[in-house]
């Protein structure tokens, strides 16, 4: 834009209206450009600041969830103490035992003043005296017991005589704990005052169903001691009530500090006089406004003032119906608040620096504009009175051109493309055969002239010179009318002109004999170099002075080197000494001198810094008409890698042989041992030099010893062995005479067409002496723990079942633990023990031909008391009538593995479907559950010893980690096979496939 407004002021034809415009022009510019940027930044500080207070606003909102938060945890806190204390001393034994001997007392006609009633009421107060002094401790201030249904006071720790009241109807909490069994928990406020209650039934007897005979209460205040609240809230706190409400319910008027601004409301108790200047000056929130947050002053200080509401029972059963308390917390929050009104005076700072800056860019600009105009406007001058002195020179350099030889030209290439010859000179004429007039008229012409075969590379060299402007030469060939060939070369030196044009200055001479020798010249040394280049390798003439400066040097030095043979002759050449690696100088001079053939080999330094070995052959001439030295330079460089890399292999391989952990021994085909490594002697206590030589028998105890050459025999006549790429354990001798068991395997490789056996050797005592422990170990769970396990559980079974009498309640739960953690344990050595005699091929399997669908039935049957412990039920799928071959003890077992997974991972009241289905020569028995599937990482693993999805899940559903893994091995010695199907959330599919017995 800026370009086209200097386009159209500088070409004005009207001076004056072109000056008049030009000092307009930056004026209008800055006003309107001011203008713009003026509303820009009033429109980015506007947004800022908007943005800014939603943060302050955001903070303080938090600010008072955060102490809401803290506030409901604090109630929570008091409830969660007064639920402990309740469900503690309902119960008591003795407590029960006290109340319900009142029960029946009053039940059978008893008033509550009788003696008998008075004793039980004195003994129940003992009983509680402890609890009650620890609660009052805790800021309790009730507890009290009811009888009956209609919650007679029978009672009150904090009241004794206050007794015989009957407040149900007017506690909808109690009521609910009397008539519903259900406990009661939550703000309630009663006939002796407000506060957080915790209500516990009590019942006729032990049995859960047993009819309700009263309840236990326990209250506590609305909030823990406000004063250990304000320590954490690092705020002021006040408590408010309901007086019109609680007038209602308590026998006495309620006590606090009246609020005339607030209605009903007295002020309970607070811990910062801050809240009796707010009430007076009625700037506290009405209770209806719920929770609120509002900013006051108070003492020349600005606090967050949040109003809490705290939910009673009948306002949680009744969202309409107004709280009955409310906490209300204060916090000075005077340096934040004077932080967010510095930010923001900060902010508008800002944004005001920044426009100002703005600005000044703008003033800038528009001056910097107003100057550009002026300075082209003068160029444009400038350049009227450069074309007129151009003219004048023009025709100077007409009458100098008359005189060169050759011809002289200016050819103009436009942007389109066209060609013009702007002046030509007579010598035209002689190169051409055309007139100088010829040329102006049609450019074309000079152009036909050109040799076909030497035109693309004179467009060519055209363009290059437009591209890069300067000088430049080129020699092309012309066809003149009457002298045929002629070769000529050009010179010119090409500028860009200010419309877009180049323009070239230069002039063309004849350079046809010239160009003759040149040729002849060519080819004699074009035929030299084709025979040299032929050579793989270099050829080299220097001469035999002090400086040994080249004078030939082949093509074949660029592809070994990277430098081409021009470098290293003339007057500044670059020594090929100097590419000669330091390390190989000094040892290619000591070959070099005093010789008259010499032969060595050294590593160059190519261009790309890369390294290249070579071999030089030369001959230096002794004959002083002769002071030369010629040579041959070729690349061994591959010949030199190869030997290096062999030598670093072989030393690899005797390195790797040597530390590697196990023993490994080579020997020929007679048995003599060639290879003794490290592991070989730390394991059989020879060095290798000591073994190296001998037979390897050696190594081997009788009769082992005297039979190994003859295996040696017999596999060099069959060329076959069991033995070769097999892990075979064997028993081995030390050299202190000491036997002991290996782990061989035999390899065989050809060497220089010489067989050779590789042997790997392990020494496998340790591994043997752990199983000895294993064998050991299961056979001690077997004899030794399983057997008074067994008496353990089935002792403890008499015990719980009553066998020995009625056992205590406060026994029975620990009995019923022991004897099912008993249980569990006998089925984990079981477990064991099937693993173990599994992995050992010890599991006795009594394969008979039975019918398929008894089997299912019959391990339905069986676990279906198993499956009623989780609330699942067992439902029988299709089962088709067919026979298999198996051993129906394992195949309950594993039955009942797959029953109780699939029980004990499934949600109460779903079903669990046990189904066959044959498919083919197979039949399929699946059993399916509906619940949580199994996790994507566990699938993998499923299968494998002691595997489970994940801890948790382990301590809450039980289990070995082995049931899967015995029936998987159970169903494969079966000739069967074990798989799932399994989708997240939707159940999972165990099943497993049997042959058919008929299947043909």
């Amino acid at each position: 834009m800026i370009d086209a407004l200097l386009y159209a002021f500088t070409r004005c034809p009207h001076p004056d209206m072109n000056s008049r415009t030009i000092a307009r022009l930056p004026r209008w510019s800055f006003v309107l450009g001011s203008l713009l940027l003026t509303l820009l930044f009033v429109g980015l500080a506007l947004n800022d600041y908007q943005a800014r207070d939603r943060v302050w606003q955001q903070e303080i909102e938090s600010q008072g969830r955060l102490q809401a938060q803290v506030v409901q945890r604090a109630q929570y806190g008091v409830e969660r103490s007064a639920k402990l204390l309740a469900s503690t001393l309902a119960t008591d034994a003795r407590v029960l035992e006290l109340m319900r001997a009142a029960d029946r007392a009053l039940r059978a006609g008893a008033s509550l003043d009788d003696s008998a009633l008075s004793a039980l009421r004195e003994q129940l107060a003992i009983v509680l005296a402890p609890a009650w002094e620890v609660l009052q401790r805790e800021h309790g201030r009730q507890l009290q017991i009811y009888w009956g249904g209609a919650g007679i006071a029978l009672l009150r720790m904090h009241d004794p005589e206050a007794y015989g009241d009957a407040v149900a109807d007017l506690r909808p909490l109690l009521h609910a704990t009397l008539h519903h069994g259900q406990p009661g928990l939550g703000l309630d406020v009663g006939t002796h005052g407000l506060g957080n209650r915790a209500i516990e039934p009590l019942r006729a007897s032990d049995d859960p169903n047993s009819p309700i005979i009263g309840a236990l209460e326990v209250g506590f205040d609305m909030l823990p001691k406000l004063s250990l609240l304000t320590e954490q809230l690092a705020a002021g706190l006040a408590l408010i009530v309901n007086r019109a409400r609680l007038e209602t319910m308590l026998k006495q008027s309620p006590t606090g500090i009246h609020l005339p601004r607030l209605g009903d409301w007295l002020l309970d108790s607070h811990t910062g006089p801050q809240i009796l200047h707010w009430a007076e000056r009625g700037e506290l929130p009405g209770i209806e406004a719920g929770m609120a947050l509002r900013l006051l002053e108070a003492d020349g200080r600005t606090f967050l003032l949040n109003q809490i509401p705290l939910l009673d029972i009948r306002a949680e059963q009744d969202p309409a119906r107004a709280p009955l308390a409310a906490a209300l917390v204060w916090r000075d929050i005077s340096s934040l608040l004077e932080g967010h009104i510095q930010a923001e005076r900060r902010l508008l700072l800002k944004w005001a620096l920044a426009w100002l800056v703005a600005e000044a860019l703008l003033l800038t600009l528009a001056i910097v504009l107003y100057r550009r105009i002026v300075i082209q406007r003068q160029h444009r001058l400038s350049h009227q009175r450069q074309v007129r002195q151009r003219k004048r020179l023009l025709k100077r350099a007409q009458k100098i051109a008359q005189l060169l030889p050759g011809m002289v030209y200016q050819l103009r290439r436009f942007r389109d493309g066209r060609y013009q010859f702007l002046y030509v000179s007579e010598g035209v004429q002689q190169l051409y055969g055309l007139s100088p007039e010829q040329l102006i008229d049609d450019a074309g012409v000079a152009f036909a002239a050109v040799h076909p075969d030497d035109l693309p590379r004179l467009d060519a060299a055209i363009e290059r010179s437009s591209n890069n402007l300067g000088e430049g030469a080129i020699r092309y060939r012309i066809i003149h009318p009457h002298k045929g060939v002629l070769w000529v070369e050009g010179r010119a030196n090409a500028e860009r002109l200010a419309d877009g044009s180049t323009l070239w200055h230069g002039v063309i001479t004849d350079v046809s004999e010239l160009m003759q020798a040149t040729h002849a010249l060519q080819e004699s040394e074009s035929r030299f170099r084709d025979m040299v280049s032929n050579l793989p390798g270099v050829v080299y003439r220097y001469r035999n002075d002090s400086q040994r400066g080249m004078s030939y040097l082949s093509d074949g030095i660029q592809r070994l080197t990277g430098y081409p043979a021009s470098d290293f002759t003339g007057t500044r050449a670059r020594p090929y000494a100097s590419l000669i690696h330091p390390e190989d100088r000094a040892a290619f001079h000591r070959v070099r001198e005093g010789k008259a053939l010499f032969e060595g080999t050294y590593r160059l330094v190519k261009a790309d810094g890369s390294i290249v070995w070579v071999r030089e052959k030369g001959h230096r001439m002794s004959d002083p008409q002769q002071p030369w030295t010629d040579g041959f330079i070729w690349d061994v460089t591959q010949r030199v890698l190869a030997e290096q890399q062999a030598h670093e292999r072989e030393c690899y391989l005797r390195l790797l042989f040597a530390n590697v952990i196990d023993a490994i021994i080579i020997i020929d085909q007679r048995g003599i041992i060639e290879t003794f490594n490290h592991a070989a002697e730390h394991i059989f206590g020879y060095r290798s030099e000591e073994i190296i030589g001998r037979n390897l028998s050696i190594l081997m105890p009788e009769p082992h010893r005297s039979a190994h050459d003859g295996y040696l025999h017999d596999y060099a006549v069959r060329r076959e062995s069991r033995a070769l790429e097999q892990n075979r354990e064997l028993t081995a001798v030390r050299r202190n005479g000491e036997h002991f068991t290996i782990e061989l395997r035999v390899s065989q490789v050809s060497h220089h067409g010489e067989i050779r056996f590789i042997g790997l050797v392990r020494d496998i005592t340790e591994r043997k002496r752990a199983e000895q422990m294993k064998r050991e170990f299961v056979s001690i769970v077997s004899h030794e723990l399983r057997t008074p396990l067994t008496s353990i559980a089935g002792s403890l079974g008499l015990v719980t079942g009553g066998a020995v009498g009625e056992v205590p309640a406060s026994m029975r739960q620990m009995l019923t633990i022991a004897h099912q953690n008993s249980l569990r344990l006998g089925r984990l050595i079981d477990d064991l023990l099937d693993m173990d005699k599994l992995i050992a091929g010890k599991m006795p399997m009594d394969m008979r031909m039975q019918p398929l669908a008894p089997l299912l039935e019959d391990a339905l049957r069986s676990n279906q008391g198993y499956a009623e412990q989780y609330g699942v039920r067992f439902e029988q799928g299709t089962l088709p009538a067919l026979s298999v071959a198996v051993d129906e003890n394992r195949l309950q077992q594993v039955l009942a593995n797959l029953l109780s997974n699939a029980a004990k991972f499934s949600p109460a009241g779903e079903v669990v479907t046990l189904a066959a289905e044959r498919q083919g020569e197979r039949v399929r028995v699946s059993v399916t559950d509906r619940g949580p599937g199994i996790p994507e990482a566990f699938r993998k693993r499923i299968f494998e010893k002691f595997s489970q999805a994940d801890s948790s899940d382990t301590r809450q559903k039980g289990g070995t980690g082995l049931g899967l893994a015995i029936s998987k091995e159970l169903i494969e010695r079966m000739h069967g096979r074990v798989g799932f199907d399994t989708e997240p959330g939707q159940g999972c599919c165990f099943w497993f496939d049997l042959p058919v017995a008929d299947a043909r």
